[in-house]
This record gives structure tokens, sequence and C-alpha cells, in this order.
């Protein structure tokens, strides 16, 4: 077999290795490998009355075959290194790169070795066949990567790059703010949030808070608080606000949790200096393989996790605006599993619209509720959309032998739900009643302003009752005295007595008597373990750049947006090719922030040639884009 390279290829290197320097080995590429692409398989759908239409191709492996000579000597030497450099055992893909025959315009194809073997026409085994199948994009790539450098001034304007390929290419967009931009929120806060329990949770309430805002208002902020809002993994939600332009402002808003992922720091932490892992000692299977964790008061980000080594990977230290610290060993890992934001400073931004049918049931004053005490003088509403809200164990109706009612004796509420009741009459026996669900626990309550009935006094029966996790019945908290006259409303109430053991459920049950029972006020006690932590102090706050942009390639008519509050002078990552988008400052994924009405199955293609870039984000003042891919060619 000839060593000679194709007509205008030249065989570089494999894997940085020179397997064409003329002294030890000469290689060369096969002509019909140079060009062309790999075959693909149509699959056809076929239709009753109609022609088969393309559903779907399969493609091809795309193979590359090296005719390798030793040139040089030792033979020996020079064989054994070339069959390590080509290892089919490998099962790792490697760089071949080629160059034009005049030495210019080297490109690259990863591939793996599929084969090496000597030529049956050499005795001496000093030429060898190296078989090589293509791993991922079959078109050559430029080794040298481009770079364009674009600072922007101002929303709408363009930006000409050129792709001197033969083949669309994909760009990478690093995008860094460096001027505060004008309708924008100024400031954030990042504030950890902790979930501590092994249950899953929908639409939590969980209150955010203390926040002195008043030390905030007006130079930071609007004083009724208009510009406040809450960003949760990038995306704005629903806030209520308790006492503005206070020392203690407190902000409600629900969030989804799964099941808590919490460990244990084996090995401490040096109070500075970077580290390259967290050790925790056991499974981080169910932590994600990328995320956020805080120890102690230091917010840390991670990029991997090795589930042998038991340990987090790719650390950032003092992340989100959080400071260094030493931990301890035994200190508690706890995976942060939303980034929820804080973010003001707009004079002009009006109130948020926010569904209040989803506000939380029970009273968000600061003295009624917190995250280990909800009081409830509103139980429900009818959508069934309040969060932390009671539920009846059937019908919410005044007809039939038995029911619930939602306002005092015996009536229905137009609105919101003011008392929890419950009615049956001879007819009728089953138990009627309500609960309140929570995955964190409850352990103890308080029952006020309630009201009983009985047709006779002398049958009626009401328990106040909890679950506690893992049993097959009720507990009794207590069992309401019977009233002391016939067919009369009569008040009662129940203090909290002592604590019981964790239950997910507290209920009041009326049971098979002609009677009714109702309750005004609740004042409920979570555990205080399991609830969820507010860590308020950990993080400083932070200048913000809300970034709500579209890069659009003006020549092909397609776009991205992008949206994300990111802080000033660091870099969003954007890359097209991968489908990734990574913000440097921690390098935590913010696939999030890609507004998917704007993405096609290809994010954005450099066409060969010219293409005009423009970037939009009203209120743009300074941004600087560096777009870097590499040509591709067939």
């Amino acid at each position: 077999m000839a060593i000679n390279d194709a007509d205008d290829l030249i065989v570089v290197s494999w894997d940085g290795n020179n397997i064409n320097d003329g002294a030890s080995y000469r290689c060369g590429m096969r002509t019909s490998d140079q060009w062309g692409l790999p075959d693909v398989d149509p699959e056809m759908v076929e239709r009753d009355g109609g022609w088969p239409i393309l559903g779907g191709v399969s493609r091809s492996d795309q193979d590359i075959q090296l005719a390798l000579g030793i040139v040089g000597d030792p033979v020996r030497t020079l064989r054994d290194q070339l069959l390590q450099w080509f290892d089919p055992k490998d099962e790792t893909s490697k760089r071949l790169i080629i160059q034009d025959e005049d030495g210019a315009n080297d490109r690259y194809v990863y591939a793996i070795c599929r084969s090496i073997s000597p030529t049956r026409r050499r005795r001496s085994q000093r030429i060898f066949v190296i078989d090589l199948v293509i791993d991922g994009d079959v078109r050559w790539r430029a080794d040298t990567e481009s770079d364009d450098t674009w600072n922007i001034t101002a929303s709408g304007q363009t930006n000409v790059i050129s792709n001197g390929g033969t083949e669309e290419a994909y760009p990478t967009f690093e995008i860094t703010p460096t001027t505060v931009k004008s309708g924008g929120l100024a400031y954030k806060q990042f504030v950890p949030v902790t979930w501590r329990t092994p249950y899953s949770a929908t639409k939590r309430p969980v209150r955010l808070g203390a926040l002195d805002t008043a030390t905030l208002t007006p130079a930071k902020m609007q004083a009724d608080g208009d510009d406040l809002r809450i960003y949760v993994d990038g995306a704005e939600v629903d806030r209520w606000l308790v006492d503005m332009d206070t020392a203690s402002t407190y902000i409600w808003i629900n969030i989804d949790f799964q099941p808590e992922a919490n460990a244990v720091l084996q090995v401490g932490i040096a109070a500075s200096g970077p580290i390259s892992s967290i050790a925790v000692g056991e499974d981080v299977y169910d932590m994600p393989e990328s995320g956020i964790v805080l120890i102690d008061d230091e917010v840390f980000t991670y990029t991997g996790r090795d589930t042998f080594e038991e340990e987090l990977t790719g650390i950032t230290r003092a992340a989100k605006g959080s400071s260094m610290g030493a931990h301890s060993a035994s200190a508690v890992v706890y995976w942060i599993q939303h980034e929820v934001i804080i973010a003001y400073g707009n004079v002009s931004l009006i109130a948020p619209t926010t569904d209040d049918d989803y506000e939380p049931a029970f009273s968000t004053a600061a003295a009624d509720s917190s995250n280990t005490q909800w009081k409830y003088t509103v139980f429900g509403d009818p959508n069934g959309k309040r969060t932390g809200r009671w539920e009846p164990n059937g019908n919410v109706t005044l007809s039939g032998n038995g029911a619930h009612y939602t306002a005092t004796q015996r009536t229905l509420a137009s609105g919101d739900y003011t008392v929890i009741g419950a009615w049956a009459d001879n007819n009728h026996a089953p138990s009627y009643g309500w609960s309140l669900y929570d995955p964190c626990g409850i352990v103890n309550a308080d029952w006020a302003d309630g009201y009983k009935r009985a047709e006779d006094k002398d049958w009626f029966i009401v328990h106040l009752s909890y679950w506690i996790r893992g049993d097959h019945f009720w507990q009794t908290q207590a069992t309401l005295s019977h009233p002391s006259l016939d067919d009369t409303w009569q008040a009662w109430s129940q203090a909290a007595g002592a604590a019981w053991s964790e239950a997910n459920k507290l209920g009041m049950r009326l049971v098979m008597f002609a009677s009714d029972v109702e309750v005004g006020t609740v004042t409920v006690t979570l555990s205080s373990t399991d609830t969820p932590t507010v860590n308020m102090s950990a993080c400083a706050e932070q200048g913000n750049y809300p970034l709500g942009c579209v890069i659009e390639n003006q020549t092909t008519g397609e776009s991205i947006s992008l949206a994300f509050d990111m802080e000033l002078d660091e870099t969003l990552i954007v890359n097209t090719k991968d489908e990734t988008v990574i913000y440097d400052a921690d390098d935590t994924n913010q696939f999030q922030s890609i507004d998917w009405s704007s993405v096609r199955f290809d994010w954005l293609k450099l066409q060969v040639g010219d293409n005009t870039l423009s970037f939009t984000d009203v209120g743009t003042a300074a941004v600087t884009i560096v777009t870097k891919f590499r040509a591709r060619y067939y």
C-alpha cells in the first residue's frame, strides 16, 4: 500500500502526536475518505391513500482509513509507540488533525480507533492500516478558533461575522454587561433556602426575611415595594409583601421541593483558598449533576459529583455574594434546590401582577405566621388554589344528610373560607371533617373561635386529631366536650398542649350524630427541625443586570432570546453547538434562561460567508459580546 497524502490533504497529528514528521513516521489518508458525508437511511411512514412520507433518518458511521509507515529506527520502539497511540481498547475519542498541501488551514475531527494492523505486503511490519470512526460531528473543524469582540453601546446595534468555512458554523456567545442599563433592577441578593425533610412538596409557602427595607428606601427601592421582585431559577414568581419600608419586611412565596439530599462534611475546609472537591462521605446520587450547596454561611457551587468517592467536584467558593469561612468536619452540607433571588432598584416600575388565587391561606402578618407557625383565620377558597389550605374529606354543601360548610353556623362563604365546619343529621352516620397536610411536620395546634351544636346534647362526638408519619390511624389531641344544651350553638376552644411527634396531618372530625362543629381560628406549630430555613445574612447585596436580549442573525432570520439576572462584569456563556448556557461567575447551568419559543432544532447558526448579527435589549448602555466559533468544512 502506497503512503501518499490525498490530493490536497496532509495528515498532521493524532491526539497531539506527530504521525507524519518524515523522520519517524509517514502517514497518508485514502483519497476517498476526504470528501463527502455518510449515508443516511430514510425512515418512511406509510399512509392510507397517500404516498409514504419521511418520518426521520438514521445516520451511518463515517470511517477514515490511514496508511502509516515507520520510516525511522529503531523499528520496534516506534512500532510499540504507535500501538499505544492507536489502541482500540482505549475507547476514548481523539483529535485527528489534517491540513492543506501548502501547510495551511489546520482542521480536525474526533475519532475512535477501530483497528490497527500491519499490511500483508510488508514482512518487516513497517506499514500499518488504521481504521478510524468519527465521533460526533463528521465535518472537519478549524483547529484555530475564530474570535470576534463586539462592544455594544445601545440596543439594536449590529455586527458582521464572517464564516470562512464551507459549511454552517455554531458559535459561542460570551455576553458581559459592563454598565447598568436603564429600566432594569439594579440590585439583587441571593437567598439560600434549605429544604430539610425527606418528602417532596408542591407550591409550599416559604417566608423570606427579615429584610431591612427601611434602609433601602428610597435610594435603592420604592417605599411601596413595587420594584421588589422574586426570581426562582430565573423565573419571576408571585410574592406577597409584609410590612414594607420597615426594618423587618417579610416576603411570602411558593416553591416546589424535591426530597432533601443533605449530607455531612467529612473533611474540614480551611477559612480561605480554593478547593477542588467537597467530601461528604455518603451517597450524592440524589443531588443533581451540578448545583449549589450551603455549609454554615458559605455558598458553594459545583459542576460534578463523584458517586464512588462520595464527593462534589468542580467547586467555586464564596459564590452568590457569600464569603469564605472555615468549616469543620461534621458540618451539614445543605443542597440548595433553587436559586432564589430578591431583586430591586427601579424607581419607575409598577407593582407586578400577582395571582392572589395562590396566596397562602393562613394569615401572612408577621405577628401571626412564620416558617414554623401558621395562623389560620382563612382556611381555603372555592377554587382550591390557596396554598397551605385545609381540605374537606367530602363535599362542601348544605344539601343531603351531611357535608362541610365554610362560613359560621352552617352557612357557605361566597369567597374565602372563614371557618371550617362539618354537619350531619340523624339519617347519616359517617364522619365528616377537615384536614391540613404538611410534609415538614406538624407538632401542635391551638384551636379558637369554635362553635358546636347537637340536636341531642348527649349525642355528640368531635375529635381534634393528628396523623403521625408511618402510623395507620389518627391520634387524638382532644375530644370536645358535649354541648350543655340541646340544639344550641355554643363556643369552644382547645389550647395547645405538649408537642407531639411530627405529624403530616392535622384534622377536625365530626362523628356520626346529628350535630355541627366549626372553628374560626387555628394556630399550627410546625417542626423546627424539618421546616425550610432561610438564611438572609449569608449573601451580600450585589449589582444586578437583568439581561433580556435577542441575538438575531439577520442574514438567516434565526434568533435566540435570553432572560437572566446577572452581575455586572460577569459573563453568560451561550454555546449553540453543545446547547448549554453557563454563568461563568460560579460555573452554574442557566439553561432555563433560554426562551424556547425562539429556538429551532439548531439554536443559531452562522452561514458560509458574512452574517449580520443584531443585539436587542432595551436600556443597554454597555455590553461586550465575544463570538467564538470553529469554521467547518466538508
